[in-house]
């Protein structure tokens, strides 16, 4: 009779024993699982934004300033979505940061009292205005058979007055889209128009 007890309570220990064994080996589990999920959510944050380079003049780099194609890259987070390339590319608009402005870098951009006083001037001179607005905008981008096709709005004409200027403009946009697997280069239009300048 004794020995019968030790056995069956040599059992019921056994079995304990292996009941919070597995037990701890299903919080493991339940533990890694969890760390999993917020590995995996940490990673769809993370890659909510990317990094690109957008490209500008700089007038401590460019070692030749008069070859006015010369920019440099600038790092920039943007959202990591379909049109991260267009989103890459409206960065030039926006232009350089204060930190990057005492840096030396520059855009070919026009500011708003550029854009307005060229549109006034050429509106005397010729009795029409060559575009409506006092900011460049992009229409749309396309990327086809390994370029980007970079459409404009009007106001892009304001760069006709200065050869210089619209050189580093081609220059900043042609890098810019270069960064990115399978492009070569940007083709710029206006309106869908190619070679307005």
């Amino acid at each position: 009779m004794k020995k019968r007890f030790t056995i069956v309570f040599g059992i019921i220990l056994l079995a304990a024993a292996a009941a919070m064994f597995f037990g701890y080996l299903g919080g493991m589990k339940e533990a890694s699982a969890d760390l999993e999920d917020a590995a995996q959510e940490a990673k769809k944050v993370e890659s909510r934004e990317t990094a690109v380079q957008v490209f500008f003049g700089n007038k401590n780099l460019n070692k030749n300033p008069g070859d006015c194609k010369v920019v440099f890259p600038v790092e920039r987070m943007v959202p990591n979505d379909l049109i991260v390339k267009r989103r890459a590319l409206e960065e030039i608009l926006v232009g350089p940061t204060a930190a990057e402005i005492e840096q030396g870098y520059y855009s070919a951009i026009p500011s708003k009292d550029e854009m307005i006083s060229y549109r006034e001037i050429r509106k005397q001179e010729t009795g029409q205005a060559p575009y409506e607005g006092d900011e460049i905008k992009i229409n749309s981008v396309k990327i086809m058979i390994g370029m980007a096709y970079v459409d404009f709005s009007p106001e892009v004409k304001v760069l006709a007055a200065d050869n210089c200027r619209m050189e580093m403009f081609k220059a900043q946009f042609f890098q810019t889209a270069k960064q990115f697997p399978k492009v070569g280069g940007a083709i710029i239009t206006v309106d869908g128009v190619e070679d307005i300048f």
